[in-house]
């Protein structure tokens, strides 16, 4: 069993336990809403770890990979179980985020590169794919106009079609050695989510909603570089995310 199915069988369950009786106040089950998500990964730099095919191992601390922020359009589908109780589904458009680079690596390896190769620059970018499943309670009844709401859920984050950066792939010293940067590897995670936010009634069924997020949202990067067609060192790194997401949308109950 992968881990998105691990995040998703538990809500689902949750709600076919419910489904047979849960009903709010004016007879409403479900809701839907569509907006706009702004993400603020917060992490830092967390330090690289060099092997050498020689059996060599080196760790950079200063060095590090780091994600710039990112917007796209996010759905959220919910089942009301009563007037305060949900269970949710929230996707999105994979955003694309650019990857900072911080520090340097190799350095000392070879007279041609004495200061190491420089990641101080964008390194390329990448897609997450990042369902996540939610629980949340929301205050008053389905006929108040101002509802507030907390909840929790977790993440599945899933990193694909990274572009590694010209600026790296060209980069004079690297190409000096004969180098290249292959097999960029960006590990699937699970993280959990805390979440805050508030529903506007416009009419019965039409609302406006509004929420701040935080994901604690780590995962491991790796990749190797290459001397000619020889493999000579592979590094590893954490990437630490960390995004406050806030998100403003409207929605429809029915």
């Amino acid at each position: 069993m992968n881990h998105m199915t691990k995040a998703l069988l538990p809500a689902a369950l949750l709600v076919l336990s419910f489904s047979s009786h849960a009903e709010t106040s004016n007879g409403q089950n479900f809701a839907i809403s569509a907006g706009w998500a702004h993400i603020m990964p917060q992490g830092k730099q967390q330090g690289v770890t060099s092997t050498y095919v020689t059996g060599a191992v080196t760790s950079t601390p200063e060095a590090g990979f780091e994600l710039d922020n990112s917007d796209t359009a996010e759905f959220k589908f919910d089942y009301l179980v009563n007037d305060n109780v949900s269970l949710g589904l929230i996707v999105g458009v994979p955003p694309t985020f650019d990857i900072q680079g911080k520090g340097s690596l190799l350095k000392g390896i070879s007279p041609a590169l004495p200061n190491g190769l420089n990641l101080n620059k964008r390194v390329g970018d990448v897609k997450v794919y990042s369902p996540v499943v939610t629980g949340k309670y929301t205050f008053g009844t389905v006929n108040n106009k101002f509802r507030p709401y907390v909840g929790a859920g977790f993440m599945y984050a899933h990193f694909s079609d990274f572009k590694l950066d010209s600026s790296v792939a060209d980069d004079p010293n690297l190409l000096r050695l004969g180098g290249s940067i292959r097999n960029v590897k960006i590990d699937d995670a699970v993280a959990p989510v805390a979440f805050i936010g508030a529903d506007y009634n416009i009419t019965k069924n039409w609302f406006a909603t509004a929420s701040v997020s935080y994901v604690h949202l780590n995962t491991r990067a790796k990749l190797d570089v290459y001397s000619g067609s020889n493999k000579f060192v592979t590094g590893e790194t954490k990437i630490e995310i960390n995004p406050i997401v806030t998100y403003l949308g409207l929605g429809y109950r029915f």
